[in-house]
């Protein structure tokens, strides 16, 4: 298992890191770091970011699961972001 964690706002924040069907390393984070980062509407103008830093690290992050699901082992884990995310995995 593979991770990388996010600081925002004084809160540490571990992300996965799985491989898509090319290879490519993605980052998934929890929801619970989307809700920091993105408190607001995204009818505000910066779309809802916290601010330019929380709008950095949402470009860095490929997808947003709950915790339970962030916590599976890797293989689990892929096969519940396949449901979303079916041409990436």
């Amino acid at each position: 298992m593979k991770t990388t964690e996010y600081v925002f706002n004084g809160q540490t924040y571990v992300c996965r890191i799985v491989l898509s069907n090319e290879g490519e390393e993605l980052i998934i984070g929890s929801t619970s770091l989307l809700d920091a980062i993105q408190p607001g509407d995204f009818e505000d103008k910066n779309e809802g970011f916290a601010n330019e830093d929380a709008e950095k690290i949402y470009d860095e992050i490929f997808f947003f699961t709950d915790a339970e699901t962030l916590a599976l082992p890797d293989e689990q884990l892929i096969e519940e972001l396949k449901t979303d995310n079916p041409d990436w995995f």
